[in-house]
Protein backbone atom coordinates (compact mmCIF):
# COMPACT_ATOMS: atom_id res chain seq x y z
CA UNK A 1 0.00 0.00 0.00
CA UNK A 2 1.36 3.40 -0.96
CA UNK A 3 2.28 5.69 1.91
CA UNK A 4 -0.10 8.45 2.87
CA UNK A 5 -0.02 11.59 4.96
CA UNK A 6 -2.48 12.09 7.80
CA UNK A 7 -3.52 14.66 10.38
CA UNK A 8 -5.04 13.43 13.65
CA UNK A 9 -6.95 15.89 15.83
CA UNK A 10 -7.75 14.99 19.45
CA UNK A 11 -10.71 16.16 21.45
CA UNK A 12 -10.32 19.13 23.74
CA UNK A 13 -13.41 21.32 23.60
CA UNK A 14 -12.79 25.05 23.75
CA UNK A 15 -9.08 24.53 23.14
CA UNK A 16 -9.86 23.61 19.52
CA UNK A 17 -8.50 26.89 18.19
CA UNK A 18 -5.04 25.44 18.78
CA UNK A 19 -5.72 22.98 15.95
CA UNK A 20 -6.55 25.83 13.58
CA UNK A 21 -3.15 27.33 14.36
CA UNK A 22 -1.60 23.98 13.48
CA UNK A 23 -3.57 23.94 10.24
CA UNK A 24 -2.33 27.43 9.39
CA UNK A 25 1.28 26.30 9.80
CA UNK A 26 0.72 23.12 7.81
CA UNK A 27 -0.65 25.19 4.93
CA UNK A 28 2.50 27.32 4.96
CA UNK A 29 4.73 24.26 5.17
CA UNK A 30 2.89 22.51 2.33
CA UNK A 31 1.83 19.48 4.35
CA UNK A 32 -1.37 18.30 2.65
CA UNK A 33 -2.91 15.20 4.24
CA UNK A 34 -4.58 12.29 2.47
CA UNK A 35 -6.44 11.39 5.66
CA UNK A 36 -7.86 13.41 8.55
CA UNK A 37 -9.26 11.75 11.66
CA UNK A 38 -10.67 13.53 14.68
CA UNK A 39 -12.49 13.15 17.96
CA UNK A 40 -14.94 15.62 19.49
CA UNK A 41 -13.90 19.17 18.53
CA UNK A 42 -11.17 17.48 16.48
CA UNK A 43 -13.91 15.83 14.41
CA UNK A 44 -15.43 19.23 13.64
CA UNK A 45 -12.08 20.78 12.77
CA UNK A 46 -11.06 17.66 10.85
CA UNK A 47 -14.21 17.79 8.74
CA UNK A 48 -13.53 21.43 7.92
CA UNK A 49 -9.97 20.52 6.93
CA UNK A 50 -11.12 17.65 4.74
CA UNK A 51 -13.63 19.96 3.06
CA UNK A 52 -10.98 22.65 2.53
CA UNK A 53 -12.89 25.24 4.58
CA UNK A 54 -9.92 26.97 6.18
CA UNK A 55 -11.35 30.49 6.07
CA UNK A 56 -14.60 29.30 7.62
CA UNK A 57 -12.68 27.53 10.39
CA UNK A 58 -10.72 30.69 11.12
CA UNK A 59 -13.91 32.74 11.21
CA UNK A 60 -15.42 30.37 13.78
CA UNK A 61 -12.43 30.23 16.12
CA UNK A 62 -11.35 33.85 15.81
CA UNK A 63 -14.81 34.88 16.99
CA UNK A 64 -15.49 32.11 19.48
CA UNK A 65 -17.81 32.82 22.41
CA UNK A 66 -20.07 31.01 24.84
CA UNK A 67 -23.21 32.18 23.02
CA UNK A 68 -21.94 30.73 19.73
CA UNK A 69 -21.96 27.27 21.33
CA UNK A 70 -24.56 27.13 24.13
CA UNK A 71 -28.23 28.18 24.11
CA UNK A 72 -27.79 28.99 27.80
CA UNK A 73 -25.74 32.05 26.81
CA UNK A 74 -27.92 33.17 23.90
CA UNK A 75 -28.22 36.64 25.44
CA UNK A 76 -24.80 37.88 24.25
CA UNK A 77 -25.12 41.19 26.09
CA UNK A 78 -25.56 39.37 29.40
CA UNK A 79 -22.80 36.88 28.64
CA UNK A 80 -20.33 39.71 28.07
CA UNK A 81 -20.82 40.87 31.64
CA UNK A 82 -20.12 37.43 33.14
CA UNK A 83 -16.69 36.48 34.40
CA UNK A 84 -15.10 33.27 33.16
CA UNK A 85 -15.74 31.72 36.58
CA UNK A 86 -19.43 32.68 36.43
CA UNK A 87 -19.76 31.19 32.95
CA UNK A 88 -18.22 27.93 34.11
CA UNK A 89 -20.39 27.85 37.23
CA UNK A 90 -23.57 28.41 35.22
CA UNK A 91 -22.59 25.73 32.73
CA UNK A 92 -21.80 23.26 35.51
CA UNK A 93 -25.37 23.53 36.78
CA UNK A 94 -26.63 22.18 33.45
CA UNK A 95 -25.24 18.77 34.42
CA UNK A 96 -28.25 18.31 36.71
CA UNK A 97 -30.54 18.93 33.72
CA UNK A 98 -28.90 16.28 31.55
CA UNK A 99 -26.36 18.59 29.94
CA UNK A 100 -26.35 21.94 28.17
CA UNK A 101 -28.18 22.48 24.90
CA UNK A 102 -25.88 23.35 21.97
CA UNK A 103 -28.39 24.57 19.41
CA UNK A 104 -26.16 27.47 18.19
CA UNK A 105 -23.31 25.00 17.53
CA UNK A 106 -25.68 22.53 15.87
CA UNK A 107 -26.95 25.21 13.50
CA UNK A 108 -23.37 26.27 12.67
CA UNK A 109 -22.20 22.70 12.00
CA UNK A 110 -25.24 21.91 9.88
CA UNK A 111 -24.70 25.02 7.79
CA UNK A 112 -20.99 24.37 7.23
CA UNK A 113 -21.06 20.67 6.45
CA UNK A 114 -21.41 20.44 2.69
CA UNK A 115 -21.78 16.69 2.67
CA UNK A 116 -21.28 16.26 -1.09
CA UNK A 117 -18.08 18.34 -0.90
CA UNK A 118 -16.83 16.31 2.04
CA UNK A 119 -17.59 12.98 0.38
CA UNK A 120 -15.93 14.08 -2.83
CA UNK A 121 -12.80 15.46 -1.15
CA UNK A 122 -9.34 14.05 -1.89
CA UNK A 123 -8.85 14.02 1.89
CA UNK A 124 -10.57 11.06 3.54
CA UNK A 125 -12.31 12.01 6.78
CA UNK A 126 -12.90 9.82 9.83
CA UNK A 127 -14.25 10.39 13.32
CA UNK A 128 -14.86 8.70 16.65
CA UNK A 129 -17.96 8.86 18.80
CA UNK A 130 -19.09 6.71 21.71
CA UNK A 131 -22.23 4.63 21.97
CA UNK A 132 -24.15 5.28 25.18
CA UNK A 133 -24.75 3.90 27.76
CA UNK A 134 -22.44 0.93 27.14
CA UNK A 135 -19.47 3.24 26.28
CA UNK A 136 -18.52 1.44 23.09
CA UNK A 137 -16.29 3.18 20.53
CA UNK A 138 -17.80 3.89 17.14
CA UNK A 139 -15.10 4.65 14.57
CA UNK A 140 -16.38 5.72 11.19
CA UNK A 141 -14.89 7.00 7.95
CA UNK A 142 -17.01 9.15 5.69
CA UNK A 143 -17.90 6.14 3.54
CA UNK A 144 -19.33 4.37 6.63
CA UNK A 145 -21.75 7.20 7.51
CA UNK A 146 -25.22 7.08 5.93
CA UNK A 147 -25.89 9.94 3.57
CA UNK A 148 -27.44 12.95 5.29
CA UNK A 149 -26.07 12.08 8.73
CA UNK A 150 -22.48 13.41 8.62
CA UNK A 151 -23.28 16.57 10.61
CA UNK A 152 -25.19 14.49 13.16
CA UNK A 153 -22.21 12.20 13.74
CA UNK A 154 -19.85 15.17 14.07
CA UNK A 155 -22.15 16.58 16.75
CA UNK A 156 -22.34 13.14 18.37
CA UNK A 157 -18.55 13.01 18.48
CA UNK A 158 -18.58 16.39 20.24
CA UNK A 159 -21.29 15.67 22.84
CA UNK A 160 -19.19 16.07 25.99
CA UNK A 161 -21.71 14.51 28.34
CA UNK A 162 -22.66 15.36 31.10
CA UNK A 163 -21.77 19.00 30.30
CA UNK A 164 -23.47 18.70 26.91
CA UNK A 165 -26.57 16.71 26.04
CA UNK A 166 -26.12 13.35 24.36
CA UNK A 167 -27.05 13.04 20.67
CA UNK A 168 -29.58 10.58 19.30
CA UNK A 169 -29.26 9.31 15.75
CA UNK A 170 -32.14 7.11 14.72
CA UNK A 171 -32.59 4.73 17.67
CA UNK A 172 -29.04 5.01 19.06
CA UNK A 173 -27.62 7.45 21.61
CA UNK A 174 -24.07 8.80 21.40
CA UNK A 175 -21.75 10.87 23.56
CA UNK A 176 -18.30 12.39 23.08
CA UNK A 177 -15.74 10.27 21.27
CA UNK A 178 -13.19 11.19 23.90
CA UNK A 179 -14.74 8.62 26.22
CA UNK A 180 -13.50 5.83 23.96
CA UNK A 181 -10.60 7.17 21.87
CA UNK A 182 -9.61 10.81 22.23
CA UNK A 183 -6.78 10.57 19.68
CA UNK A 184 -7.80 8.36 16.71
CA UNK A 185 -4.24 7.69 15.59
CA UNK A 186 -4.82 4.00 14.91
CA UNK A 187 -7.58 4.84 12.43
CA UNK A 188 -5.06 6.78 10.33
CA UNK A 189 -2.42 4.05 10.60
CA UNK A 190 -4.89 1.33 9.61
CA UNK A 191 -5.82 3.42 6.58
CA UNK A 192 -2.20 3.35 5.37
CA UNK A 193 -0.80 6.59 6.76
CA UNK A 194 2.95 6.58 7.31
CA UNK A 195 3.59 10.33 7.75
CA UNK A 196 1.32 11.57 10.50
CA UNK A 197 0.83 14.83 12.38
CA UNK A 198 -0.98 14.25 15.69
CA UNK A 199 -2.35 17.25 17.56
CA UNK A 200 -3.21 16.66 21.19
CA UNK A 201 -5.22 19.28 23.07
CA UNK A 202 -6.75 16.86 25.58
CA UNK A 203 -5.75 15.47 28.94
CA UNK A 204 -6.82 11.86 28.43
CA UNK A 205 -4.14 9.17 28.14
CA UNK A 206 -3.37 8.16 24.57
CA UNK A 207 -4.28 4.63 23.58
CA UNK A 208 -1.53 2.24 22.55
CA UNK A 209 -1.24 1.86 18.82
CA UNK A 210 0.18 -0.75 16.50
CA UNK A 211 3.33 0.78 15.08
CA UNK A 212 3.76 0.35 11.33
CA UNK A 213 7.00 2.35 11.23
CA UNK A 214 5.14 5.57 10.52
CA UNK A 215 6.79 8.94 11.08
CA UNK A 216 4.63 10.51 13.78
CA UNK A 217 4.99 14.17 14.72
CA UNK A 218 3.37 14.91 18.07
CA UNK A 219 2.23 18.50 18.58
CA UNK A 220 0.91 19.78 21.88
CA UNK A 221 0.91 22.90 24.02
CA UNK A 222 3.69 22.41 26.55
CA UNK A 223 2.04 24.76 29.02
CA UNK A 224 -1.43 24.34 30.56
CA UNK A 225 -4.15 25.97 28.49
CA UNK A 226 -5.73 29.08 30.04
CA UNK A 227 -2.62 29.31 32.28
CA UNK A 228 -3.93 26.37 34.26
CA UNK A 229 -7.27 27.97 35.17
CA UNK A 230 -10.23 25.65 35.50
CA UNK A 231 -12.73 25.35 32.71
CA UNK A 232 -10.33 25.20 29.75
CA UNK A 233 -12.44 22.44 28.18
CA UNK A 234 -15.71 24.37 28.18
CA UNK A 235 -14.71 28.02 28.32
CA UNK A 236 -15.30 29.29 24.78
CA UNK A 237 -13.71 32.74 24.73
CA UNK A 238 -12.44 34.85 21.82
CA UNK A 239 -9.30 36.09 23.54
CA UNK A 240 -8.27 32.62 24.73
CA UNK A 241 -9.08 31.16 21.32
CA UNK A 242 -6.85 33.67 19.52
CA UNK A 243 -4.04 32.83 21.92
CA UNK A 244 -4.52 29.12 21.26
CA UNK A 245 -4.45 29.65 17.49
CA UNK A 246 -1.15 31.49 17.78
CA UNK A 247 0.33 28.87 20.10
CA UNK A 248 -0.66 26.02 17.80
CA UNK A 249 0.94 27.82 14.87
CA UNK A 250 4.25 28.35 16.69
CA UNK A 251 4.36 24.84 18.13
CA UNK A 252 3.91 23.34 14.67
CA UNK A 253 6.74 25.40 13.20
CA UNK A 254 8.94 24.17 16.07
CA UNK A 255 7.94 20.55 15.47
CA UNK A 256 8.97 20.89 11.82
CA UNK A 257 12.27 22.50 12.89
CA UNK A 258 11.45 25.84 11.35
CA UNK A 259 11.78 27.53 14.72
CA UNK A 260 13.89 26.70 17.77
CA UNK A 261 12.65 26.35 21.32
CA UNK A 262 10.60 24.10 23.57
CA UNK A 263 7.88 26.11 25.35
CA UNK A 264 8.99 29.40 23.79
CA UNK A 265 9.69 30.03 20.10
CA UNK A 266 13.04 31.30 18.85
CA UNK A 267 14.16 32.12 15.35
CA UNK A 268 15.82 29.23 13.59
CA UNK A 269 19.44 28.54 14.65
CA UNK A 270 19.19 30.72 17.76
CA UNK A 271 20.18 27.69 19.84
CA UNK A 272 23.65 27.95 18.29
CA UNK A 273 24.05 31.47 19.73
CA UNK A 274 23.95 30.24 23.31
CA UNK A 275 27.73 30.07 23.75
CA UNK A 276 28.30 33.28 25.75
CA UNK A 277 25.48 32.39 28.12
CA UNK A 278 26.70 28.80 28.39
CA UNK A 279 30.11 29.91 29.65
CA UNK A 280 28.63 32.13 32.36
CA UNK A 281 25.99 29.59 33.43
CA UNK A 282 28.61 26.84 33.67
CA UNK A 283 30.96 29.05 35.67
CA UNK A 284 28.27 30.13 38.11
CA UNK A 285 27.03 26.56 38.51
CA UNK A 286 30.55 25.40 39.31
CA UNK A 287 30.83 28.24 41.83
CA UNK A 288 27.75 26.94 43.66
CA UNK A 289 28.20 23.19 43.24
CA UNK A 290 31.51 21.44 43.78
CA UNK A 291 32.62 18.36 41.86
CA UNK A 292 33.86 16.70 45.03
CA UNK A 293 32.42 13.25 45.77
CA UNK A 294 32.08 14.09 49.47
CA UNK A 295 29.53 16.88 48.99
CA UNK A 296 26.97 17.25 51.76
CA UNK A 297 23.43 15.89 51.62
CA UNK A 298 21.69 19.21 50.83
CA UNK A 299 24.20 19.98 48.07
CA UNK A 300 23.65 16.54 46.54
CA UNK A 301 19.88 16.98 46.76
CA UNK A 302 20.09 20.36 45.05
CA UNK A 303 22.27 19.08 42.23
CA UNK A 304 20.10 15.99 41.68
CA UNK A 305 16.95 18.09 41.69
CA UNK A 306 18.36 20.22 38.86
CA UNK A 307 19.35 17.10 36.91
CA UNK A 308 15.85 15.68 37.36
CA UNK A 309 14.31 18.98 36.26
CA UNK A 310 16.00 18.76 32.88
CA UNK A 311 14.72 15.22 32.35
CA UNK A 312 11.36 16.63 31.30
CA UNK A 313 13.10 17.84 28.12
CA UNK A 314 14.52 14.41 27.25
CA UNK A 315 12.35 13.99 24.16
CA UNK A 316 15.08 15.94 22.29
CA UNK A 317 18.32 14.79 23.97
CA UNK A 318 20.68 15.82 21.17
CA UNK A 319 19.80 19.49 20.94
CA UNK A 320 22.81 21.78 20.92
CA UNK A 321 23.42 23.41 24.32
CA UNK A 322 19.84 22.54 25.17
CA UNK A 323 19.99 22.88 28.94
CA UNK A 324 21.09 26.53 28.86
CA UNK A 325 18.33 27.32 26.37
CA UNK A 326 15.85 25.62 28.69
CA UNK A 327 17.17 27.81 31.51
CA UNK A 328 16.37 30.83 29.34
CA UNK A 329 12.84 29.55 28.78
CA UNK A 330 12.44 28.84 32.49
CA UNK A 331 13.49 32.41 33.30
CA UNK A 332 11.05 33.73 30.71
CA UNK A 333 8.23 31.74 32.26
CA UNK A 334 9.10 32.82 35.81
CA UNK A 335 9.17 36.48 34.74
CA UNK A 336 6.01 36.09 32.66
CA UNK A 337 7.26 36.74 29.13
CA UNK A 338 4.69 35.91 26.47
CA UNK A 339 4.91 32.54 24.70
CA UNK A 340 3.16 34.02 21.66
CA UNK A 341 6.15 35.94 20.29
CA UNK A 342 9.12 34.72 18.26
CA UNK A 343 12.36 35.66 20.01
CA UNK A 344 16.02 35.99 19.26
CA UNK A 345 18.22 34.93 22.15
CA UNK A 346 19.56 38.46 22.55
CA UNK A 347 16.05 39.85 22.39
CA UNK A 348 14.82 37.56 25.15
CA UNK A 349 17.98 38.24 27.13
CA UNK A 350 17.37 42.01 26.93
CA UNK A 351 13.80 41.55 28.19
CA UNK A 352 15.01 39.35 31.03
CA UNK A 353 17.62 41.95 32.00
CA UNK A 354 14.88 44.57 32.14
CA UNK A 355 12.58 42.33 34.18
CA UNK A 356 15.46 41.37 36.47
CA UNK A 357 16.23 45.03 37.17
CA UNK A 358 12.58 45.60 38.07
CA UNK A 359 12.59 42.49 40.22
CA UNK A 360 15.68 43.49 42.17
CA UNK A 361 14.37 47.01 42.64
CA UNK A 362 11.25 45.77 44.43
CA UNK A 363 11.03 46.45 48.15
CA UNK A 364 11.32 42.88 49.40
CA UNK A 365 13.91 43.34 52.16
CA UNK A 366 11.57 42.08 54.89
CA UNK A 367 10.48 39.03 52.90
CA UNK A 368 14.07 38.25 51.93
CA UNK A 369 15.19 38.48 55.54
CA UNK A 370 12.44 36.08 56.60
CA UNK A 371 13.31 33.70 53.75
CA UNK A 372 16.99 33.79 54.71
CA UNK A 373 16.11 33.03 58.32
CA UNK A 374 14.07 29.99 57.32
CA UNK A 375 16.75 28.64 54.98
CA UNK A 376 19.43 29.06 57.65
CA UNK A 377 17.49 27.18 60.35
CA UNK A 378 18.64 23.81 59.05
CA UNK A 379 15.11 22.50 58.47
CA UNK A 380 14.59 19.35 56.41
CA UNK A 381 13.83 19.82 52.71
CA UNK A 382 10.35 18.36 53.19
CA UNK A 383 9.62 20.84 55.97
CA UNK A 384 11.10 23.69 53.92
CA UNK A 385 8.82 22.74 51.03
CA UNK A 386 5.86 22.98 53.38
CA UNK A 387 6.92 26.34 54.83
CA UNK A 388 8.34 27.98 51.70
CA UNK A 389 6.75 26.03 48.86
CA UNK A 390 3.74 28.31 48.51
CA UNK A 391 5.81 31.48 48.42
CA UNK A 392 5.98 33.61 45.30
CA UNK A 393 8.42 32.09 42.81
CA UNK A 394 9.17 35.60 41.63
CA UNK A 395 10.47 36.46 45.11
CA UNK A 396 12.57 33.30 45.21
CA UNK A 397 13.95 34.05 41.75
CA UNK A 398 15.09 37.50 42.88
CA UNK A 399 16.60 35.98 46.03
CA UNK A 400 18.66 33.47 44.01
CA UNK A 401 19.62 36.08 41.43
CA UNK A 402 21.08 38.38 44.06
CA UNK A 403 23.19 35.51 45.41
CA UNK A 404 24.38 34.45 41.95
CA UNK A 405 25.45 38.00 41.14
CA UNK A 406 27.91 37.95 44.02
CA UNK A 407 31.56 37.96 42.90
CA UNK A 408 32.35 35.47 45.64
CA UNK A 409 29.90 33.24 47.43
CA UNK A 410 30.45 31.89 50.92
CA UNK A 411 29.18 28.68 52.41
CA UNK A 412 26.02 30.33 53.76
CA UNK A 413 25.04 31.68 50.34
CA UNK A 414 25.74 28.36 48.66
CA UNK A 415 23.70 26.51 51.28
CA UNK A 416 20.72 28.76 50.57
CA UNK A 417 20.99 28.10 46.84
CA UNK A 418 21.27 24.35 47.43
CA UNK A 419 18.10 24.41 49.51
CA UNK A 420 16.15 26.41 46.93
CA UNK A 421 17.42 24.11 44.15
CA UNK A 422 16.29 21.05 46.09
CA UNK A 423 12.79 22.53 46.52
CA UNK A 424 12.31 24.41 43.25
CA UNK A 425 15.01 23.65 40.68
CA UNK A 426 13.22 25.79 38.11
CA UNK A 427 13.81 28.87 40.28
CA UNK A 428 17.56 28.24 40.45
CA UNK A 429 17.78 27.54 36.69
CA UNK A 430 15.78 30.65 35.80
CA UNK A 431 17.85 32.86 38.11
CA UNK A 432 21.02 31.33 36.67
CA UNK A 433 20.12 32.45 33.15
CA UNK A 434 19.03 35.90 34.33
CA UNK A 435 22.45 36.23 35.96
CA UNK A 436 24.14 35.23 32.68
CA UNK A 437 21.97 37.68 30.74
CA UNK A 438 23.05 40.52 33.03
CA UNK A 439 26.75 39.61 33.02
CA UNK A 440 27.07 39.11 29.27
CA UNK A 441 25.87 42.63 28.44
CA UNK A 442 28.18 44.91 26.52
CA UNK A 443 29.85 47.79 28.44
CA UNK A 444 27.42 50.24 26.86
CA UNK A 445 24.45 48.15 27.97
CA UNK A 446 25.80 47.80 31.48
CA UNK A 447 26.02 51.58 31.85
CA UNK A 448 22.25 51.78 31.60
CA UNK A 449 21.87 49.69 34.73
CA UNK A 450 22.61 51.17 38.13
CA UNK A 451 24.69 49.55 40.78
CA UNK A 452 21.62 49.54 43.00
CA UNK A 453 19.70 47.39 40.51
CA UNK A 454 22.45 44.75 40.54
CA UNK A 455 23.96 44.96 44.01
CA UNK A 456 26.76 42.50 43.42
CA UNK A 457 29.17 41.71 46.19
CA UNK A 458 28.16 41.58 49.86
CA UNK A 459 24.44 41.89 49.27
CA UNK A 460 23.64 39.26 51.87
CA UNK A 461 25.07 38.36 55.25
Amino acid sequence: MAGKRAVVFSGGGAKGGYQIGVWKALREIGFVPDIVTGTSVGAMNGALMAAGKYEEACEIWENMSMDSVFSLFADASETGSLTREECFSRLSKEILRGGADCEPLRIKVKSLMDEDLLRGSDIEFGLVTTKFPNIRPVKLFISDIPYGEVADYILASSACFPFIKSVKIRDKTFIDGGYSDNMPLQMAIDRGADDIVTVNIGKMALQKYRDNGALIRYIQNRRPFNDGQKGALMLFDKELSLQNIRQGYLDTLKEFNLLDGYVYAFEKYERYRIGAFDVICSGKFDMVYSSMPNAGRIEKLGRQSIINYFKKYEDRPFEFNANVLYCAETAAELLDLSTLDIYTLQGMSALLVKESAALLAEDTAGKIAELTRLLDKGLSIDLLKTVIGARDKRLLTGFCLQLLLEDKLGFAGKSRLWAVSAMMPEVFCGALFCCAAILQQSPAEKKTNTKEAYPGENSHP
